[in-house]
């Protein structure tokens, strides 16, 4: 995701999951919380392609823009099973007739979040973003396949922390500041923030950001540039915990 990416405009306060308020940290804790966040920094340094799909979350959309060297591939996924989920893999890509796939993603030293979802609730659709700084071809039809076992193996999903998410001001052209706010006590990193702006069902722009590590009852604000065109659409914001205990 590298780093600040773009986001949404108009979207209200959007929170996420319900967890638990800030206690007392235990240093045993910290450990769990930095052996995660290194185990999915090591994940990185392989490449990540899905070749087996998961029953468990299923691709409802893929929406494919468009722009001059780059493109959003912006994935909806629907986790039907009974229990949450995280650190599923996703490969995206395109495809030209009948011709074999082309992926965009997933290649070594890339962001964590860039070839995984973070935590989806049992029952509950999310929708994950990814750029890709490259040009699809006008005849490419863009594709989404999860995996269905995590990367990394993650702990306490049922008690998933806070994370509030929402447009604090406009900014110049498609530039628009983005206001998150970590509501747990849990130290939270590599956290992605994704969003969409939509006009019926017709996805208008997309984009993404990462925030490296955002503290306990912490806020920060980013400035994030649009890909695509929200005039008129509604905009969706997504920031799910990464670190749950």
């Amino acid at each position: 995701m590298r780093s600040a990416r773009y986001l949404s405009a108009g979207a209200a306060l959007l929170l996420i999951a319900a967890g638990s308020l800030a206690g007392c940290t235990t240093t045993q804790q910290k450990a769990a919380r930095l052996q995660l966040n290194n185990a999915r920094l090591r994940a990185t340094q392989q490449s990540t392609r899905v070749s087996t799909a998961s029953r468990a979350v299923a691709v409802t959309a893929v929406s494919l823009i468009r722009a001059p060297g780059r493109a959003a591939i912006v994935v909806a996924v629907h986790n039907r099973g009974r229990r949450p989920v995280s650190d599923l893999p996703i490969s995206v890509g395109y495809r030209i007739g009948d011709g074999s796939p082309v992926y965009l993603n997933g290649s070594a030293g890339a962001d964590y979040f860039d070839a995984h979802l973070p935590s989806i609730d049992r029952g509950r659709t999310f929708t994950w973003v990814y750029l890709a700084d490259q040009q699809v071809p006008a005849e490419g039809r863009p594709f989404a396949v999860v995996g269905a076992v995590p990367t990394v193996r993650v702990a306490g999903l049922a008690a998933a922390p806070a994370i509030a998410a929402g447009v604090k001001t406009a900014a110049a052209g498609d530039a628009i500041h983005v206001s998150v706010r970590n509501l747990s006590g849990v130290t939270q990193y590599q956290l992605p923030v994704y969003a969409v702006a939509e006009r019926g069902s017709r996805v208008l722009a997309a984009g993404a950001a990462t925030i490296e590590q955002l503290g306990g009852g912490a806020s920060e604000t980013l400035q994030l540039k649009l890909l695509g065109s929200a005039d008129g659409a509604r905009v969706a914001l997504e920031a799910r915990p990464t670190i749950f205990q």
